[in-house]
């Protein structure tokens, strides 16, 4: 497997962990509604993606790294704080959004910066690509 094979595989396994963690974190914070359900659809497909990407390192006899802890602390840190006096729907709503936009950004750059990486990690990129566009479409509705 080719550096950049490696380093797209990285980044989509941790990019799809990190949404796992704070959806995860989010979830927690809510009552059963259906902005839980959606949230906890998210954390399903991040599951699958983050899967897939491990299993295709781990296959070619890499190591599928993890988020850094101190990473995934601030990350869950800041979801409590700024939840802490904001629990509503729509507030929740719009910090997935935000979190997503920036997945949006981070994917579609890797995409282009890795246009040469194998088509099937590519393919893995655009589908990771595809949830945080839904992610954003599914909780338009709760602003």
């Amino acid at each position: 497997m080719e550096k950049k094979d490696i380093e797209l595989l990285q980044f989509i396994r941790q990019n799809a962990q990190m949404g796992t963690v704070t959806l995860t974190a989010l979830a927690d914070m809510l009552e059963s509604s259906a902005l839980k359900k959606t949230i906890l659809r998210q954390i399903d497909e991040y599951t699958f993606v983050y899967d897939a990407a491990g299993s295709k390192l781990i296959a070619a006899g890499e190591d599928a790294k993890n988020v850094n802890p101190f990473a995934k602390f601030a990350a869950t840190a800041m979801l409590n704080i700024q939840s802490v006096t904001d629990k509503s729907a729509s507030h929740i709503a719009e910090m997935v959004i935000i979190g997503s936009m920036r997945g949006i950004i981070a994917i579609t750059r890797h995409i282009r910066d890795y246009a040469e990486a194998n088509a099937d990690f590519i393919n893995l990129a655009y589908r990771l690509l595809a949830i945080e566009q839904r992610n954003v479409d599914d909780l338009k509705r709760y602003i």
